[in-house]
């Protein structure tokens, strides 16, 4: 490929940075417009709800009312309407003064708004250019060909294990909500037998406890199967970020957690190991979801790094 080609190449990339960070600017702009409408719209609606009441102030006055018989009593009558009328008059200038201050505001939104729609594909353009570039650069032979190449296989493990992390994250997510209603369910389940025990809950109360056990127990069925899949999920991960997890051991803690019950102490008891258990395996998936923050972290930060350096080198004259 000819140097002038690469020439060629290399304008494209500089016109697209530019579109491109125009764009953001205006995307900057536009949340401090945004902003400043929301702020004149509260500032009107205040001063429109001062004006109804310096509004109604007056009608009492003109009216028959309260007000007004006060008002003639004291002998005020004409000198309170004034001074109504008056702030309402001030009132009402206040408003006129606010909804063009919003008009303006908007306007102003309006046009950044239209600025920044201009450069919706600044992005895109930017991307395909570097990526032209790129191509360009890797068909030349040049001395910036290997390390593009390195980079290019670089960002791809980069980013497939961000997204293996990214599963493992929402596998986790759906662990931890299972959980939290599982152990819901177990502790109104450990209230009922508490009460069963300690104050003869009698046949109803019996009842709504072995309904509350039944409702954990299920519950708890569905904590282990999102279990099993968030164990899947940090299987394809391994390494540093998840050692000491050890998910299998919880697997079947809970599926037969209340199988072969008899007595109303023994049930209290195996409920609370229960809440035990469940609540240490809570703290672990706490633990864990702080590891797999830090690994998104770390690879997000990789990957930034990857760009940066591949921007760099297709970016610098």
């Amino acid at each position: 490929m000819s140097e002038s080609s690469l020439v060629a190449h290399a304008e494209t990339v500089r016109a697209a940075a530019e579109s491109r960070a125009h764009r953001r600017r205006t995307a900057v702009q536009l949340e401090t417009t945004a902003a400043l409408v929301a702020t004149r719209r509260d500032e009107l609606a205040s001063l429109e709800r001062a004006l109804a009441e310096e509004q109604a102030g007056v009608r009492r006055l003109e009216q028959l009312s309260p007000t007004k018989v006060w008002a003639a009593l004291r002998g005020n009558t004409a000198d309170r309407l004034a001074t109504e009328r008056a702030e309402a008059d001030a009132a009402a200038l206040a408003v006129t003064a606010a909804r063009s201050r919003l008009d303006s505001a908007v306007a102003e939104d309006a046009r950044v708004r239209r600025e920044h729609d201009a450069l919706s594909g600044a992005d895109r353009a930017y991307d395909e250019a570097l990526v032209s570039y790129e191509e360009a650069i890797l068909a030349s032979g040049g001395p910036d060909a290997a390390e593009l190449t390195e980079l290019a296989e670089r960002w791809g493990v980069a980013q497939a294990r961000r997204r293996e992390i990214g599963e493992a994250v929402e596998a986790l997510r759906g662990a931890r909500s299972a959980l939290d209603g599982a152990l819901d369910k177990l502790d109104s389940a450990g209230g009922w037998s508490t009460y069963d025990t300690f104050f003869g809950g009698g046949l109803i109360a019996d009842m709504v406890k072995h309904s509350r056990i039944d409702d954990a127990t299920e519950a708890f069925t569905a904590v282990n199967r999102a279990l099993e899949r968030l164990s899947v999920e940090l299987a394809d991960i391994g390494g540093a970020a998840i050692d000491g997890v050890d998910v299998s051991q919880t697997l079947a803690v809970f599926d037969v957690l209340f199988d072969n019950i008899v007595s109303d102490w023994m049930v209290r008891d195996r409920i609370a190991e229960a809440q035990g258990r469940a609540e240490a395996l809570r703290r672990r998936l706490s633990e864990l979801a702080a590891e797999l923050d830090t690994e998104a972290a770390e690879g997000a930060a990789r990957i930034t790094e990857l760009q940066r350096r591949r921007e760099a080198i297709l970016t610098t004259p």
